[in-house]
């Protein structure tokens, strides 16, 4: 089931990076649907009920690139009342604004993209989320040009959202992927890779990350030089799905699981699958 659930992850945050890059990547060949398909049920072995399976600290890999204090012009809710305000963003994971606290380190979904604009700057999103009802949302937008910075916080129906934000340019000075490298990078891992050509033939390939450079067998993603990229937590640390878009229309989306172990590899040129890999059962 996790899995399962790594690969959904993955190929729901490559169509949030797909709209962000204006492609359409919305029209999934049949060779990677069948794809799919057959390694979601190769991957899907019984689970040990009693086991609790390993998660990521989340927050350990966000926090840093979220802390801090975010002032601008305000509109608090549900009243709509125009406010000079401040939301704050500790190191430990609690943010506050006003009256309003939540502490994000519980946060079951944390999405950061970061996008290079036709303009020539890069404008980043980060979204938190506590669980699937109303118990904390938390957005960071910094943006490159200066003018459209925001900042929000939310629980149940009282909120505050913020523009003309200062001091989120840390946010995206840098490349998202660089934030997880410690997880990712210098490992090598090998797994099954149909052959998207002739779906019966699967091979042994192998897998890594070095100095951001995505490595599957003789192929290379140079996540530098990236057009869009941005990761996922989800089910609450359980897996994180790492995609990047690069020039030329190539994609590569790459999972984890909670344990930090690579499962699964998923790579687009255009509207033609390259690579669908994962692990070896």
């Amino acid at each position: 089931m996790l899995h399962r659930t790594a690969l959904l992850s993955a190929m729901t945050f490559a169509l949030l990076l797909g709209a962000c890059s204006n492609k359409d990547d919305a029209n999934t060949d049949d060779a990677t649907a069948q794809a799919s398909a057959e390694a979601q049920a190769a991957q899907e072995a019984p689970v040990e009920a009693d086991k609790p399976q390993p998660k990521l600290d989340v927050w350990q890999y966000v926090g840093p690139l979220l802390a801090g204090s975010y002032s601008g012009a305000c509109l608090r809710m549900p009243d709509a009342r125009k406010l000079d305000g401040t939301i704050s963003i500790g190191a430990d994971g609690k943010v506050s604004a006003s009256d309003l606290n939540v502490d994000f380190r519980s946060s079951k979904l944390a999405s950061l993209i970061r996008h290079h604009e036709a303009q020539g700057h890069y404008r980043t999103i980060a979204t938190l989320s506590i669980d699937d009802t109303k118990a904390g949302l938390l957005s960071l937008v910094s943006d490159g040009s200066g003018k459209e910075n925001t900042v929000s916080l939310a629980r149940e129906d009282v909120g505050l959202i913020c523009s003309e934000v200062k001091g989120s340019e840390k946010l995206n000075a840098q490349p998202l992927y660089l934030a997880v490298a410690k997880l990712i990078e210098g490992k090598k891992q090998s797994v099954g890779c149909l052959d998207t050509k002739n779906l019966l033939t699967k091979r042994d390939t192998d897998i890594s990350v070095e100095n951001g450079v995505i490595k599957v067998g003789d192929d290379k993603f140079d996540m530098k030089t990236a057009v869009s990229e941005g990761f996922i937590f989800s089910d609450d640390g359980s897996t994180l799905s790492l995609s990047v878009v690069m020039p030329e229309e190539r994609t590569i989306n790459v999972s984890y699981d909670g344990a930090g172990k690579l499962v699964s590899v998923m790579a687009h040129h255009k509207q033609e699958s390259t690579h669908f890999c994962s692990i070896k059962s």
